[in-house]
């Protein structure tokens, strides 16, 4: 397939699934419904950090939790000491994780926001002459993790690790990759482009199952498995069709790989 021919395409997808239609099961609706920066880009991690397994229980964690903040996630995150989270949110259940463990993550929001101002700060300073984006993310995720208040060891019964996968490990991380596009892009009814200082061009394509399989249709990758090369692999091909916003396609290309490719999975039943 020409560069032509693939450009077509993927515009053909991004059209009929870039809307706001298909927003109704997917977590990014729970975030959309603030707009105060510094609440979206708390939520939006909370969002992102809990999207995986199937979409209608992973919608059904992330309200609990902003039901619990009373709409006020920021207030929340910087006024309740780690007692609090913990007991608020201790009833909690999502798949590996624990409200224990939601606690944690945004116990080291706090302490990231009292260092940094906000996570986008935070981003940012990850950052430096000649880093690329694995590196920035690897450090965001270091951060977090550092001031998380308590033991990471799972024999411990804590799986807050898995809220945060980072790339230096080799995973695909996508959810992660997710949340800085939700951040990133401007604002177009799906993302939210609160991060107004990082360029999308920098941007790695989100990849999960429905994602690699669109990719490997589409002959934008070659690769097997779905970690960070190949996530790097289809964002340089996307990036030879759009240089300045490569992951545009990415929820688009999700739907059409959940919609007209999958293969005995119910639409719906996993989130992309």
């Amino acid at each position: 397939m020409s560069y032509l021919e693939l450009g077509q395409r993927l515009n053909t997808i991004y059209k009929k699934y870039h809307t706001p239609s298909y927003l109704e099961m997917d977590p990014l609706k729970c975030v959309r419904r603030f707009t105060d920066p510094s609440q979206i880009e708390i939520a939006g991690l909370i969002a992102s950090c809990l999207a995986y397994g199937r979409v209608e229980k992973i919608i059904q964690s992330v309200e609990s939790v902003i039901d619990i903040t009373s709409y006020d996630i920021h207030s929340f995150v910087v006024n309740t000491s780690f007692k609090e989270k913990k007991k608020l949110l201790g009833h909690i259940i999502h798949r590996f994780n624990s409200g224990r463990d939601i606690a944690v993550l945004l116990e080291a929001v706090k302490s990231v926001i009292k260092s940094y101002g906000s996570l986008e700060n935070l981003f940012i300073s990850s950052f430096n002459e000649g880093y690329n984006l694995k590196e920035a993310a690897s450090g965001f995720v270091s951060v977090i993790k550092k001031y998380s208040p308590v033991s990471k060891d799972k024999r411990n019964g804590s799986y807050f690790e898995y809220l945060l996968p980072s790339p230096s490990s080799g995973s695909a991380c996508k959810r992660l990759n997710m949340y800085f596009r939700w951040m990133v892009r401007s604002g177009d009814g799906i993302d939210l482009g609160i991060w107004s200082r990082v360029s999308p061009s920098i941007l790695i394509m989100p990849v999960d199952v429905h994602v690699a399989r669109a990719a490997k249709v589409l002959t934008l990758t070659s690769r097997k498995s779905a970690d960070w090369k190949m996530a790097e692999e289809i964002t340089a091909q996307l990036r030879k069709i759009d240089p300045d916003d490569p992951v545009k396609y990415d929820f688009s290309l999700c739907r059409f790989g959940m919609r007209e490719l999958r293969t005995g999975t119910e639409y719906g039943k996993r989130k992309c």
